[in-house]
């Protein structure tokens, strides 16, 4: 089965869920909106900042109600981890991002917000994250050797011309290895310790002496249950694995403009599969396993890997400025209906993030290899 999807194809997939009741949900899960369905509520920007906060606490709160019990309640625990990491992952991958495009709230308030999540989270502060990512990634740096993003993939071994078979390999060694997390950990710290306003090196020692005194006090099950597992090893597991089908991460040639670049290396990564077809006994284990499917694989996905506006990237990518972006499936597919309809279709379109993955590793096998030495690049 191909990796990417005709528009109609696509469509289709979307249009299985049609017969389902609560449409709202299913367009959270899969990302992708019904082509004629006008959404229930209208979300505004500011209400994401409420939403992942609410599952960055509830996930602490199950995590400690379970970790101080008498006895661990198991089933808390994973939710809880689940919660925090994805609460973690949406607060960097949706608010703070849209505050450094000055989407999110008005003026300066966009700088305060992300200051403070930011050094909570321990990740890149705003200015240096606005000079990266809104001046560089979406900028003329795009696709080339100056995208910290880019160099960051290839600096992990993802690499152009490499065999599809050697790229899962390596994802599979970067998930699980200690150098990894360690070198993430360390440009965690080292961006907020290091080349930062005085009043930035003070909120970041202040907040580390906080976390060290609490560990301490609390002991060291407490302190991987609670702080390293959600906020280290699974948040950047999950932040690795969001980074690599964020686009192809090919090289910009020399004829192809930036536009063309940003449209061509970005991709739609919608989540879910085509539901079966009628309610007959002779279906019922075909939605055993696409209800297994759901639960067990793309909702875990949507909200640890491609949280909040994640799964449209490559619309943020064309439409960096709408202020209505917290409304992203409902505006893509009103755009992609358009362009369909113009026949200048070009959105590319997965489902299921193994077919994101696939596309991805396929497009970088294809391509020529390079020579790369001493790159600089950044995670986040």
């Amino acid at each position: 089965m191909n990796s990417t999807l005709s528009y109609s194809e696509s469509k289709k997939i979307r249009d299985s869920y049609e017969g389902l009741p609560f449409q709202g949900f299913w367009t959270w899960l899969t990302g992708k909106e019904l082509q004629e369905r006008e959404p229930f509520w209208h979300t505004r920007p500011h209400e994401t900042i409420l939403w992942s906060i609410l599952w960055l606490v509830g996930g602490i709160v199950l995590i400690n109600f379970s970790v101080l019990s008498n006895k661990i309640n198991y089933l808390f625990l994973i939710i809880g981890i689940v919660l925090a990491t994805s609460g973690a992952r949406y607060i960097v991958a949706t608010v703070i991002h849209q505050a450094v495009h000055q989407n999110l709230l008005k003026g300066k308030h966009n700088i305060v917000l992300a200051e403070l999540l930011s050094t909570i989270l321990i990740v890149e502060p705003y200015h240096s994250y606005y000079q990266f990512h809104t001046i560089e990634h979406h900028g003329k740096q795009f696709s080339t050797l100056e995208d910290k993003d880019l160099t960051a993939i290839y600096s992990l071994g993802f690499l152009p011309g490499k065999s599809i078979r050697g790229l899962y390999l390596n994802l599979f060694k970067q998930i699980f290895s200690p150098v990894f997390h360690v070198k993430f950990l360390y440009g965690r710290l080292k961006s907020n310790l290091f080349d930062v306003p005085p009043y930035r090196l003070f909120m970041s020692l202040v907040y580390l002496a906080f976390l060290f005194f609490i560990s301490w006090k609390m002991g060291f099950a407490w302190s991987f249950f609670v702080i390293i597992l959600p906020f280290v090893i699974l948040y950047q597991i999950a932040s690795l694995l969001h980074l690599i089908t964020e686009h192809t991460w090919l090289l910009r040639s020399e004829d192809q403009t930036v536009k063309e670049s940003h449209s061509k290396n970005s991709l739609g990564r919608f989540c879910g599969s085509r539901c079966p077809q009628g309610f007959s006994p002779s279906t019922w284990i075909k939605w055993v396993q696409w209800c297994f499917s759901h639960m067990f694989y793309h909702l875990p996905v949507r909200m640890l890997i491609l949280q909040g506006s994640l799964v449209c990237h490559d619309w943020h990518h064309r439409f960096g400025k709408n202020n209505d972006w917290a409304n992203f499936a409902y505006l893509r597919e009103k755009y992609a209906k358009k362009i369909e309809e113009e026949n200048r279709f070009d959105l590319i379109e997965t489902w299921g993030y193994h077919s994101a993955l696939k596309h991805v590793f396929e497009s970088l096998s294809k391509a020529d290899k390079i020579d790369i030495s001493n790159l600089d690049y950044r995670l986040n």
